[in-house]
């Protein structure tokens, strides 16, 4: 399991790209800077969105 500081140092360093796959669509994590730090948001059809919240924990 990656921490989420190397997953978005990584995304940032343009190492390695995210995605997740539900139900057969596949979604991209991308790197977007809140007020406080950078966290990760999915990016599929057009449009960021805050869907990693609602995905089970990895085991």
């Amino acid at each position: 399991m990656w921490p989420r500081s190397e997953v978005i140092r990584s995304i940032e360093n343009g190492t390695n790209t995210f995605f997740t796959l539900v139900g057969g669509k596949r979604a991209d994590v991308g790197v977007v800077s809140g007020p406080n730090r950078k966290y990760v948001r999915t990016h599929a059809d057009g449009y960021y969105n805050d869907n990693p919240l609602a995905l089970p924990e990895c085991p």
